[in-house]
């Protein structure tokens, strides 16, 4: 069983910036919508994106564990430098080529405006 880390993101194997550096918890796994039956069984091959709360009045109210954005990151730049610190560990470890390095920085911008609308 792979081992998560307190965001319930899995500790193991290469961890994309988006793991890393998260705005959320990503599962492997996601149950079925109880409108299509079976709800306590697993859908095959698709994942779920759990978004932290932007602050801590929403995780509050929301009963979240997790640590909100806010509580996290200082500024969309704070962000944004750990986003690229992590990924650029990854380039040096040759497990992102440099090329794909922009696309990568541009789906984190995103990510984070998506994040925090």
């Amino acid at each position: 069983m792979p081992q998560v880390d307190a965001d319930g993101n899995e500790e193991d194997g290469i961890r994309l910036p988006e793991v890393a550096v998260p705005l959320a918890t990503y599962t492997g796994w996601s149950l079925r919508d109880p409108s299509i039956g079976a709800p306590e069984e697993r859908l095959a091959f698709e994942g779920s994106y759990l978004p932290f709360s932007r602050n801590a009045a929403e995780r509050d109210h929301g009963h979240d564990p997790r640590k909100s954005i806010a509580e996290r990151y200082r500024s969309e730049a704070d962000y944004m430098a750990r986003f690229a610190r992590a990924l650029d560990d990854l380039i040096l470890e040759r497990w992102i080529l440099p090329e794909d390095r922009s696309a990568f920085v541009e789906r984190g911008k995103r990510e984070w405006t998506e994040a925090n609308k």
